[in-house]
């Protein structure tokens, strides 16, 4: 189901920290944006939008993760699951997909790791431009070191498994740190040619190769 963007006003966001740690680091307040929440399967997308009316608070960072308050224009309050930060410039987005089949993140962390594909066997979905590719810190350390920044490539998907496997090839960029296949908590987020920002999580290396190949490998 296409998600409809709700307006929403009053938004407080966070950096999210280990649930069990009562800690708490506001990061914007008293912003405006728009909240999206859409179905596709059993995938859920979260999306928040936020305009520059916000006061930032403590440093933004991209693929940072987040939480949020905030009210509706009927004055309904809404707090959102975390999400990770997609765009930190003046008009921030925060974004995460959840499968409603695996509730819980960590489980990615032990997906197998599939054979090395042949890249003909890929079918390229869509362009992706301005890729960030960042590796998560294991929990329970919070962070994460960037693998490749400025970026290009493709959204892409096997030809052939059951089911297919998803992911992004990235074609070149400024490599900052080093990676290689097997490598896991991969995450990547990129704008397709309309300048729609989008981020895939979870993702396992495949290859380090030009082009470097990440995918969502299963079980995840």
């Amino acid at each position: 189901m296409q998600g409809i963007p709700v307006k929403v006003k009053n938004v407080n966001v966070y950096a999210y920290f280990n649930p069990i740690e009562p800690l708490q680091e506001q990061v914007i307040e008293g912003a405006t944006g728009t909240y999206t929440v859409g179905t596709l399967t059993t995938n859920i997308f979260y999306n928040l939008d936020l305009n520059d009316d916000g006061k930032r608070v403590n440093p933004l960072n991209v693929h940072g993760r987040y939480y949020a308050t905030f009210e509706t224009e009927d004055g309904t309050k809404i707090s959102t699951v975390w999400m990770f930060c997609l765009d930190n410039s003046d008009t921030p987005k925060f974004g995460r997909t959840v499968n409603m089949l695996h509730s819980n993140d960590a489980d990615a962390d032990i997906a197998a790791t599939p054979a090395i594909i042949d890249p003909s066997q890929y079918i390229v979905l869509t362009p992706l431009h301005d890729i960030t590719v960042t590796q998560l810190f294991p929990p329970p350390a919070i962070g994460e070191r960037i693998l490749i920044e400025n970026g290009t490539g493709n959204i892409i998907g096997t030809r052939i498994g059951a089911p297919h496997l998803m992911g992004v090839a990235v074609n070149d960029g400024k490599q900052v740190g080093k990676f290689s296949p097997g490598m896991k908590r991969i995450v990547i987020s990129g704008k397709t040619d309309k300048g729609e920002l989008i981020s895939r999580t979870n993702l396992t290396v495949i290859s380090n190769d030009k082009p470097a190949i990440f995918l969502r490998t299963f079980p995840s």
